[in-house]
C-alpha cells in the first residue's frame, strides 16, 4: 500500500507501479508537497502512464520516433526539409537530452524566449512551436507524458505581414508587364508570359509538361510540382486545377514547342539540355535580368502570382473563381491575402445597389451576357470549376 515516510529529513514515497514493481522516491518539499506527489503517480499508475525515473523518455527518442511514425511515412519528400530543418535548428539544441516529463509550460516559454533573443522570425517560432505540439501528441498517445504542454502555451503574435503596402508594391500593372516581357531574353519569355497569364506557383510550371496542356480547350492542367531537384505530388487536392489560356499565350506555347528542348520528361520549360530546369537558374538568368533591362522595382517570381490575382480582381472575376484558379484551399486564404484589393469592386457593388434601388422593380444587369447565362452555367463558374479561360496581363489590362 502507497503511504510517505520521513527519511534523513526529507518525506520519501513508497508506493508500487501498474506492474507491481516497488519504488521509492525523494521529494524535497514539505509533507503537503509529498502527498500532492503521491496522489499524482496513483493517478498515473491508475492510467497505466507510471514510468520509473530511469526509464523515462528522452526528447531525442521522440525525435526518432516521430520520424519514424509520422515524417517518413505521412509526410511528402519535398516537404520533409522543412520539418527536418525545424527539428534540427530549432528544437533538437533545446531539449537534446532532456526528459520528456521535465518539459512544462515553463519551459516551453523559456524555448521561445531563447530564438526570440537569438532574432529567430516569430513566424519560424511558430511553425517550431506547433512542430514540438505534434511531437508531444506522438507521446501522448505513446503515454510517454499524460498531456500535451504545448497546446497551453499561445502562440506569439506574428509581425503584421503588411499586405496593404509591400503586396501592392510588389505587383506589376499592365505597363510594367509589357516592359518586363518586351525586356525578356527570347528564352525566357514564354516562361513568364506564363507565370503572368496563369498565376502558376514557380514549381508548378517548373514542373508543367506539354501533355498537361488541352490544345483543342484551350486549357492547361495543374498535376505535379519540380521542388527541391524532384518531382512531387501538389500539396493540396485544390492545386490540382485547370487554367484557361488566352489566344495569344497558346500561340506563344505553340511557337514555343518547336524550339523547346526536348528531354525525357517532356517538359514545357526545362533547361537547355532537356531535363529540369533549376529554379536558381531561372532567377538569374530570366527573371532578374528581365526587370533590370526593364529598369523595374527588385520583386520576387512569386509576385508575378500576385500580379495575376491582382489582375483577376481587375477584371472583376468572382472570388470563388479566383480561389479555383489560384488553388487555394479556400476561399478565405484567397480573401485574406487579396481582399484589400476589392475595395473597387465594393464601389462598383454599391453603384449596381444604388443602380436597383433608384430603379425600383427594374431589373439592373451589368451585361448582355449577364442575360444569357443560363443558371447552370452561372452555378458553375461560381463554384470555381475549370469551365472559362483565365484573363491573361494584357486581356485584363484592356
Amino acid at each position: 500500500m502507497a503511504c510517505i515516510r520521513k527519511r534523513r529529513n526529507k518525506w520519501v514515497l513508497d508506493y508500487r507501479d501498474q506492474h507491481g514493481t516497488r519504488h521509492w522516491e525523494t521529494t524535497s518539499g514539505n509533507r503537503k508537497d509529498a502527498e500532492m506527489l503521491l496522489a499524482q503517480r496513483l493517478q498515473e499508475i491508475g492510467r497505466g502512464e507510471y514510468q520509473a525515473r530511469a526509464d523515462e523518455t528522452m526528447f531525442d527518442e521522440l525525435v526518432t520516433a516521430y520520424r519514424k511514425g509520422h515524417v517518413e511515412i505521412n509526410v511528402r519528400i519535398s516537404t520533409r526539409h522543412d520539418y527536418e530543418t525545424l527539428i534540427e535548428l530549432h528544437l533538437l539544441p533545446y531539449f537534446r537530452g532532456m526528459k520528456l516529463r521535465a518539459i512544462s509550460v515553463q519551459t516551453v516559454e523559456a524555448w521561445r524566449a531563447k530564438l526570440i533573443e537569438k532574432k529567430v522570425g516569430r513566424r519560424t517560432i511558430n511553425k517550431a512551436h506547433i512542430q514540438l505540439g505534434a511531437m508531444l501528441r506522438l507521446a501522448v498517445r505513446n503515454r510517454w507524458i499524460s498531456h500535451n504542454v504545448a497546446t497551453e502555451v499561445k502562440k506569439l503574435r506574428e509581425e503584421s505581414q503588411g499586405h496593404d503596402k509591400p503586396l501592392d508594391d510588389s505587383i506589376l500593372t499592365p505597363s510594367e508587364i509589357c516592359q518586363l516581357l518586351e525586356h525578356a531574353d527570347e528564352r525566357w519569355h514564354p516562361l513568364l508570359l506564363t507565370a503572368v497569364s496563369t498565376g502558376l506557383r514557380q514549381g508548378e510550371l517548373l514542373g508543367l509538361q506539354w501533355g498537361d496542356i488541352d490544345w483543342r480547350s484551350t486549357q492547361l492542367h495543374v498535376r505535379r510540382q519540380f521542388s527541391k531537384g524532384q518531382f512531387s505530388e501538389l500539396k493540396t487536392k485544390h492545386s490540382r486545377r485547370r487554367v484557361g489560356l488566352s489566344e495569344d499565350l497558346i500561340a506563344t506555347l505553340k511557337e514555343w514547342r518547336l524550339r523547346c528542348p526536348k528531354g525525357e520528361h517532356d517538359l514545357v520549360f526545362p533547361h537547355d539540355k532537356g531535363g529540369p530546369l533549376n529554379h536558381g537558374i531561372l532567377l538569374r538568368s530570366g527573371f532578374h535580368p528581365a526587370l533590370r533591362r526593364a529598369k523595374l522595382r527588385h520583386i520576387r517570381f512569386h509576385d508575378l502570382r500576385h500580379t495575376f490575382a491582382s489582375l483577376l480582381i481587375h477584371a472583376n472575376v468572382h472570388p470563388k473563381r479566383i480561389q479555383a484558379l489560384m488553388g487555394h484551399s479556400t476561399i478565405r486564404i484567397t480573401m485574406d491575402v487579396y481582399g484589400h484589393l476589392m475595395h473597387d469592386a465594393d464601389n462598383e457593388a454599391a453603384a449596381k445597389i444604388g443602380a436597383l434601388i433608384s430603379g425600383g422593380s427594374k431589373t439592373v444587369a451589368t451585361s448582355g451576357d449577364d442575360l444569357k447565362k443560363t443558371p447552370q452555367v452561372v452555378e458553375k463558374m461560381e463554384a470555381g470549376v475549370g469551365f472559362e479561360p483565365a484573363y491573361t496581363a494584357l486581356q485584363a489590362a484592356a
